[in-house]
């Protein structure tokens, strides 16, 4: 009786905080709206920075993704406040890259102070690609310093772009190897008695595994093993060509890792020294006096240096522009799903929109599709895959430019772009269809629920409740194998290779970018920068055959929806507190786990039940 009424407390907790939490949100925003109103002034990349030389603090509290967090700023201000307890900030790869390459040739910024301290990471292609620009840094003769109390194996790899890592003498260096993981259904789903039906093509049919299996089978850790080896092997060599060490010296064999350990007498920081992963070990007071030393004093008596949110806010709007020659950019972040985007998925709706905004905008002259999703419904996918080629058809020519995935769905809507160019290590391919109907009809009849009526076609009888009728089954294998029949017809069009070829390296597997390069899946390897040069060659192109000039200069802008109401950011912001607080209310060890593969389950909302999605793209850590 304690236990439960101990648990109704935290429950009646929860909801209180919640109501707290919604009418604090609302306070604020509203006080932070009158102020905007009185002090708004136009953005200017031109605007003075608070000092007249010092360090950009790429403080990165959050993780990294294509678009930005709409609703950061209030979580920033919650986490300097509160404590760091809020939902984390999600940060766009491109406002990083961008305030890199201003501070590059901003005489005011004198170096580059990597503070990573609540950086959560990101897939790889997004941490080479921000290591490219600190490189660019590099180059123009400006220090760049890496600091922390101990750094993560994400938060490492972006470290180990800097002139100097400050190790304080009490942390360490989390470097352990990669490991692939995926989360299987098949116990939960006999517990609960439901019955998935589950619909395929191919001979490689590990794509459908979590619904029918708890573990992988041989197949599926054959291709795991290959991406994830060499999705290993970049990363070591990128911290070893950082670091100028041997990459095998990373992260040794277990037992010259523990003896290399033992010699150290288990002092992790000394380790770290050692093994050349740090330049230099030191308290947290030596290393502020390290950076005063470097950028000078500010008069509250720390180093002078601007915050990366503060030094973002003074870039152009990129997604507000204006010019004669534009290069238009629409991301597809997320699962795929109908109907609108949210901060987890794109909407086919919201992607269909922003594709005809493209279009129809007399000033595009070509369209970068940047991609990083797994895929999902295959009627959403083929809905803006449709209007991409739309937009081919009007003249303009259309790029992918493949992020940290570009799998299944996602494969299927770059597939016949006029060129797809992909990072080394973007998880791409899983060319494959499946449908998936799960019912109840045992569950039901444990519970002593029953259902019956009737109706004039077995194909009208359609219930969760009920088995599936064999005819429905029949229809629905029928369609799938024609989906997979599309898929291969769609690929063999875009990458110009037969049928039987592209079935070869289809069935459902997953591939690493350089591999697809390889098996003529992408047709370069590059990153965003190396799609955009494409994209000017392609409509120089254009010009030329048209009898036109070559066009010198473009402005990019990248087309983005997103719902700017009072009421829509405040209900945003609350969704996102509830989560967190649910979650911590549970304290489950496998919360976040299930509360992933619950969030992927609701999104699997195609009314033919038939899904472009790798189920094996698993979490990655």
């Amino acid at each position: 009786m304690l236990v439960f009424l101990k648990n109704v407390y935290r429950v009646f907790r929860c909801i209180r905080e919640f109501v707290m939490s919604l009418f604090f949100i609302l306070f604020v925003l509203f006080v932070f709206s009158i102020w905007g109103l009185l002090s708004e002034e136009p953005t200017s990349s031109n605007q003075s920075m608070p000092f007249d030389k010092g360090a950009l603090r790429l403080n990165l509290d959050g993780y990294l993704a294509d678009n930005h967090d709409d609703f950061g700023d209030f979580r920033r201000f919650v986490r300097s406040e509160f404590g760091s307890g809020s939902e984390p900030v999600k940060i766009s790869t491109f406002d990083v890259v961008s305030a890199i390459r201003k501070a590059t040739y901003d005489d005011a910024i004198t170096g580059l102070v990597l503070d990573l301290s609540f950086f959560e990471g990101g897939d790889q292609p997004s941490l080479e690609f921000i290591g490219k620009a600190i490189t660019d840094f590099k180059a123009e003769n400006k220090l760049v310093i890496a600091i922390g109390d101990y750094f993560s194996q994400r938060q490492y790899f972006l470290a180990s772009f800097a002139d100097k890592i400050l190790l304080n003498k009490a942390g360490f260096v989390d470097l352990h190897g990669m490991s692939y993981e995926t989360v299987y259904f098949k116990t939960l789903l006999d517990k609960i008695e439901a019955v998935p039906h589950i619909f395929r093509v191919g001979t490689y049919k590990s794509a459908v595994e979590p619904f029918i299996r708890d573990d992988m089978s041989p197949e599926a850790k054959e291709n795991a093993t290959l991406w994830l080896s060499a999705a290993w092997q970049n990363f070591k060599n990128g911290i070893a060509t950082n670091r100028q060490i041997d990459p095998e010296s990373i992260v040794p064999e277990p037992s010259k890792y523990i003896a290399q350990f033992k010699e150290a007498n288990g002092d992790d920081a000394q380790f770290a020294l050692s093994r050349q992963l740090v330049t230099e070990l030191a308290t947290n007071a030596e290393i502020h006096q390290m950076l005063i030393d470097e950028f000078g004093r500010d008069p509250e008596g720390d180093y002078n240096y601007i915050d990366f949110f503060d030094y973002v806010s003074h870039l152009p709007d990129r997604f507000n522009v204006n010019g004669p020659n534009k290069i238009a950019v629409v991301n597809v972040e997320g699962a795929i799903v109908l109907g609108d985007s949210d901060e987890d998925s794109a909407g086919s709706d919201t992607i269909v929109r922003l594709l005809r905004e493209a279009k129809e905008d007399e000033n595009v002259k070509g369209l970068i599709l940047r991609i990083n999703s797994p895929g999902g419904s295959a009627m959403a996918s083929e809905l803006i895959r449709q209007e991409v080629e739309s937009i081919q058809k009007s003249g303009k020519p259309v790029i992918a430019s493949m992020g940290g995935m570009a799998a299944s769905g996602g494969y299927w809507i770059a597939a016949t772009s006029d060129k797809i160019v992909a990072s080394p290590t973007t998880l791409t391919g899983s060319i494959g269809i499946f449908g998936l109907a799960v019912t109840f009809e045992n569950t039901a009849k444990k519970l002593g629920l029953s259902q019956d009526g009737v109706s004039t076609s077995s194909l009208a009888s359609q219930s969760l409740l009920k088995t599936l009728p064999r005819e429905q089954a029949e229809l629905m294998q029928i369609s799938i194998e024609s989906g997979y029949d599309r898929f291969l017809d769609l690929v063999s069009r875009g990458r110009h290779m037969s049928k039987s070829d592209v079935d070869k390296v289809a069935q459902g597997q997953v591939w690493l970018g350089e591999v697809a390069l390889d098996k003529g899946l992408v047709d370069k390897l590059g990153d965003f920068d190396d799609a955009y040069n494409e994209m000017v060659t392609l409509i120089n192109q254009h010009q030329v055959a048209e009898g036109k000039d070559e066009i010198d200069n473009f402005a990019t802008q990248w087309f983005i929806y997103t719902d700017d109401s009072f009421f829509g950011q405040v209900m945003r912001d609350f969704k996102m507190n509830m989560k967190t607080e649910l979650t911590q209310l549970l304290n489950l060890p496998l919360a976040s786990q299930v509360k992933q593969q619950a969030d992927l389950l609701s999104k699997f909302n195609d009314p033919k039940q038939s899904y472009l999605y790798c189920l094996n793209c698993g979490t990655i850590n």
